[in-house]
Formats: structure tokens, C-alpha cells, sequence
């Protein structure tokens, strides 16, 4: 079976698998990793770990915490792992596959690349005891389980089609707020419920984990109030956009539109945070900018996005839309 073939599989298992829970009435058993790249004179290489227990080599992945999301274990486990602190990019297939136990064991991948070093190298050496960069063309020979073949040879082929490298550029509609019925002071000044300061409090591990670098939001409370966590945590500064209110893209839709275009063309890692009339406009330029497949990702219809879902649009320097994810922060 060669590795392509292997990929097909694996993505319609996983989806098979978390909505049946895999045939066994026990949940799955949820983990993410990265396959983190680099080019080291004019090399491809790729960040790989070896497990004393199995004493073989693997992609970076660990189990995720209570409350915890895919992307944001993803992130975690590399650190711990391997030292590394890392930015997410485009998703790689899921693997799915069963366990002695019994359970079935969904793991999600995504591309990623070196922010810092923030460790030595490996938390617990009886799990990983060793940490290497190793050439892409020579991953296979050490690799025994056959999903990460699967993702190497997904890397391979963005690779190959000019699509490896890509900014992550994340929609945000702003969390949970009080409801219209219960504020009289203004569209303006209507704050977060109880559920979207929780939402909002959740978001920095989920959207910090793609890093994005800068913070582009309406100025209307509630939208400030969802990405104030993230943005003082990662101490960068917010810039605010009238265009992207209800008010001024009721009046001028292109110029919401506008803000989006110059993100998507920059294909700097950002996160845009609007109010749901306001997405047909933007998710309609996200579209022009998409590739055929990632187009058919970018929901379509009302509401669009969940209240404090993030939308993450994987870019390529061109400024193309090469994959698409969709995200909710946790919240008991």
C-alpha cells in the first residue's frame, strides 16, 4: 500500500471514528503532534523523537489534557517533547488506529516550524529520550509506524506543489455576547456574557498555538473584549478597524472586505476578529483567494461561525488558501 493511498484511509477512518467513537462504547482516545520542518543548506529536515519503550523514532504527539484542544496539545507536546516552542500551520491527515486495549486512538497533525527553544530537550527521557533533526529523504528508514509515513508523505507533496510554507490567518467571530434585548446603551459598548469572558479566556492556548503575530479587530466591545486575553498575553498591541463593525459594513461592505484582502495578500499571520453580519463579506474574499478544495471549507451559511469560533485560513506567501480548519475555544 503506498503512503498516498494510506492517507486517503486514514482521514475517512478518523471521521468514522469520532463520530462513533470507533465502535466501542469508550470515548477515543484524543492526541496531536507536529511534524516540525526546517531547511538546514538547501536540506529539507524534520524534527523527529525516540521512544525508549518502543525504541523506535516518531513524529512529536502526546495525549491532550482535560479541556484541552487539539491545536493547543499539539503545541504543548512538541515544547515538551523536544524542547521547542512552535508555530502551527496546515493540517496533515489524522491517524486513527486501535490500541491493545481496545480503544481506538485519533491523533491530528499538523506542519509546523521552530518560534524559540525553550528547553533543553525532552520533560520525561523515559518517554523520549533522544531528539533529532533528520533529512526528509531519510525520515522513512527510521520511522516503523506506517501513519507517519503517511505524514511525511503529505509533506512531501506540499512540497512538491510549492504549498509547504503557509501563514496562518485566523477569522475570529467574537465570543458569546449579552443579548441585544438586555443592553439599551448601544451596539458599541455591548459587552461578553458570562459564557463569552469564559470563551474569551479559553482562546489564547487555541490561537496561540497557530502564533498569530498581529491583532485586527472591530472596536465594538464585545469584539475587543475576545482577543484582549490573547493580545495581552502575547504582548502585542490590538489594531482596530471601524470598517470591520456591523454599523460601517452595513453602510460600506467593501471595505471590510478590504481588510481581509490585505491580510490574506500579506499572508502574515494574523487574527481578524469581526461580528457575524459582517463574515459573508469577509468569508466571500477568503473564497476568491482559496484554492477549489479549500473553498469548499469556508462555511456558507448563517451563522457561519459558532460565537467565539476561529476560522484558521492556511496561506501561502502568494496569498492562497491552500487548507482550512475550524476551531471552538473549550469551555466547561
Amino acid at each position: 500500500m503506498s503512503p498516498a493511498r494510506g492517507a486517503r484511509r486514514t482521514r475517512s477512518a478518523a471521521d468514522a471514528d469520532l463520530m462513533t467513537g470507533g465502535g466501542s462504547r469508550r470515548p477515543p482516545v484524543r492526541a496531536a503532534g507536529a511534524l516540525v520542518w526546517r531547511e538546514k543548506k538547501g536540506v529539507i529536515e524534520v524534527l523527529l523523537v525516540h521512544r525508549p519503550r518502543y525504541d523506535d523514532w516518531s513524529i512529536p504527539k502526546g495525549k491532550l489534557d482535560p479541556g484541552e484542544t487539539f491545536p493547543a496539545a499539539a503545541a504543548r507536546e512538541v515544547a515538551e517533547e523536544t524542547g521547542y516552542r512552535v508555530r502551527l500551520h496546515r493540517p496533515l491527515p489524522a491517524a486513527v488506529y486501535r490500541l491493545a486495549d481496545g480503544r481506538t486512538k485519533v491523533v491530528h497533525y499538523w506542519v509546523g516550524t521552530v518560534r524559540s527553544r525553550v528547553g533543553p530537550g525532552p520533560v520525561n527521557p523515559r518517554e523520549i529520550d533522544e531528539v533529532a533533526w533528520v533529512p526528509l529523504d531519510e525520515a522513512d528508514a527510521l520511522i516503523l509506524r506506517e501513519s507517519d509515513l503517511v505524514q511525511l508523505e503529505a509533506m512531501r507533496r506540499y512540497l512538491a506543489s510549492d504549498a509547504l510554507v503557509t501563514a496562518p490567518v485566523i477569522i475570529q467571530r467574537h465570543a458569546a455576547a449579552l443579548s441585544r434585548s438586555k443592553w439599551r446603551r448601544g451596539e458599541g459598548s455591548r459587552p461578553l456574557n458570562s459564557k463569552g469572558k469564559k470563551q474569551a479566556v479559553a482562546l489564547p492556548p487555541l490561537i496561540g498555538a497557530f502564533a498569530p503575530s498581529s491583532v485586527v479587530t472591530s472596536p465594538w466591545k464585545r469584539c475587543e473584549a475576545t482577543v484582549a486575553p490573547f493580545a495581552r498575553e502575547g504582548g502585542m498591541d490590538i489594531e482596530v478597524k471601524e470598517s470591520l463593525t456591523e454599523a460601517a459594513h452595513a453602510k460600506r461592505p467593501s471595505r471590510a472586505g478590504a481588510v481581509v484582502e490585505r491580510v490574506l495578500r500579506t499572508a502574515r499571520p494574523a487574527v481578524v476578529c469581526t461580528h457575524r453580519p459582517v463574515l459573508p463579506t469577509v468569508l466571500e474574499v477568503a473564497r476568491e483567494h482559496a484554492t477549489r478544495e479549500a473553498a469548499l471549507d469556508i462555511p456558507r451559511e448563517d451563522p457561519y461561525l459558532a460565537a467565539g469560533e476561529a476560522l484558521i485560513l492556511h496561506t501561502t506567501p502568494e496569498g492562497v488558501v491552500v487548507a482550512v480548519e475550524r476551531h471552538e475555544p473549550p469551555i466547561d
